[in-house]
């Protein structure tokens, strides 16, 4: 086996680690040679023991050590963590088991043993298996003495592997911290730690930025490999150096963490295009057939064209009231929709019937037609249409009369107004916004009083459309097609758009 220490100059991979709970470890009396575990982070846990090389004896921690410890985001780990060859590393709290070793051992070389127990461990979480340490498995030390003052500590590793053979350190490497800042007394820990043979000891290699001639090491980590650990045994050997007798007081730091290789950054989704539900709804008397020609051959290029404009999950339906026009997209009338698709009672609708005129006086027959009833119908579909979850609601009505069932001799009336209002009303309810465009038609022989009732007229559609926040359009906006104009529509009833009359 070469004697070249087995080191990397930075972590390979992006990793997540996450190390053992230690936060209720604490020495018990007696712990000596008895097992006791520590959560994994995982789920798992590992087993810890302590205990002594043959030849040495066991010692009072209170001759000048302190006994094993839990050190949750311990100082000098959590420091030096992910710097230096750790780049690339992370963890939210970086755990230690903690010692202080003391002088009262047989001999001037002193000696202590930590064994680990991966049998309860879950190392299926970090690709492995459970039971045994593998690849993504990392054990640590930090604060051991480096050898140039004082004293010089040695770790060898060994262990076995789950079929009970010995393990081999071949594979395993090495990755040094950073530099932690100065302890009590001035001491800074950044000397780098070696990993030959399985055996780790500091060297006279300080981590970038660090005191020359570091007394302590900084955190190393070694990454195991694939070949599954049941146990892992470190000894721990303190020699004296120069003519110092005894080692100096050790502080060692043992820590164990489990890698979570991290999935690279994936690009945020495009955002959905929002649902949009555009209800075209038209009068269907016999004046607005042109204009269902017109809209049904133009829609699938507007629709196209809006696509690209302005993208939306857009769900159209046409919907003919109390009539449909043949060989057009109108081919439903909105009541059958509402009560046949929608599931609406019949009773609840406001739109009116042909038989809803038999009560109606002579004068009032001369004018009454439901196909006209725009703003009745704009209610109906506003409170019962089989709106999306979440899809911004809108309707385009198209007609050529007043909004109430047409328009009389002397023009626009009241009822008509107030139809209007009413119409406002339930779609500011119910949040639908509502497009309107106004055909052409001949009221009067009279020019000026023709005038008049179109600019009337056309005066309710567009506030209709504007305090609803959609938009409005008369013929002349459509001179060169009805694309130009549904495309506006379909664009305008997106959420977050503003009127445009």
């Amino acid at each position: 086996m070469s004697q070249t220490p087995n080191t990397q100059s930075s972590s390979a991979e992006a990793l997540d680690l996450v190390f053992w709970d230690t936060s209720a470890y604490r020495w018990s009396p007696g712990d000596w040679n008895q097992w006791r575990y520590i959560p994994d982070g995982l789920g798992g846990e590992i087993g810890i023991r302590f205990g002594v090389s043959s030849g040495f004896g066991t010692f009072d921690w209170n001759k000048g050590g302190k006994a094993p410890f839990g050190s949750v985001n311990d100082g000098t780990g959590a420091a030096s963590f992910g710097k230096n060859e750790q780049v690339g590393l992370a963890s939210t709290s970086v755990n230690a088991v903690r010692m202080t070793a003391n002088r009262d051992f047989t001999g001037a070389h002193n000696n202590f043993t930590v064994e680990l127990d991966f049998s309860r461990y879950k190392g299926s979480k970090v690709g492995g298996k459970d039971g045994v340490a593998g690849a993504n498995t990392f054990i640590g030390l930090s604060d051991i003495y480096a050898g140039l003052t004082y004293a010089k500590t040695t770790v060898t590793v060994t262990g076995t592997l789950a079929d009970g053979s010995a393990a081999s350190p071949a594979g395993w490497k090495l990755v040094n911290g950073g530099v932690a800042p100065n302890t009590a007394g001035g001491n800074q820990p950044s000397a780098q730690l070696s990993l030959a043979n399985g055996v780790l000891q500091g060297t006279s290699t300080p981590a970038p930025g660090g005191q020359a001639n570091s007394i302590d090491t900084v955190m190393g980590l070694v990454r195991l490999d694939a070949a599954g650990y049941r146990t892992l045994h470190l000894r721990h050997d303190l020699y004296p150096v120069g003519g110092n007798r005894s080692p100096r007081v050790d502080n060692s730091g043992l820590y164990v963490a489990s890698a979570f290789p991290r999935k690279p950054a994936q690009p945020p989704e495009p955002p959905k295009p929002p649902l949009v539900d555009l209800v075209v709804v038209i009068d269907t008397s016999v004046s607005m057939r042109d204009e269902a020609d017109a809209l049904s051959q133009t829609i699938e290029a507007a629709i196209a064209a809006a696509k690209t404009k302005c993208p939306s999950d857009l769900r159209v339906t046409y919907l003919g009231i109390e009539g449909t026009f043949k060989k057009t997209r109108f081919d439903t009338t909105v009541r059958d929709y509402l009560t046949q698709t929608a599931k609406v009672d019949a009773s609840s609708l406001r739109g009116r019937t042909s038989a809803d005129g038999a009560n109606l006086t002579a004068e009032q027959k001369k004018v009454f037609d439901p196909r006209e009833d725009g703003a009745r119908a704009i209610e109906d579909v506003a409170t019962h249409f089989d709106w999306r979850l979440g899809a911004s609601r809108s309707v385009f009505f198209l007609g050529d009369e007043a909004l109430e069932g047409g328009v009389s001799v002397q023009g626009q009336d009241q009822e008509d107004i107030e139809a209007a209002t009413r119409a406002i009303d339930l779609a500011r309810k119910t949040g639908t916004r509502v497009h309107t465009y106004l055909g052409t038609s001949k009221f009067s022989s009279d020019a000026k009083k023709h005038e008049r009732i179109v600019k009337e007229i056309q005066a309710e559609f567009a506030r209709v459309a504007r305090e609803t926040g959609g938009k409005s359009f008369t013929s002349t906006d459509a001179q060169s097609g009805f694309q130009a104009v549904l495309e506006e529509v379909i664009c305008g009833s997106r959420p977050g758009t503003t009127t445009t009359a």
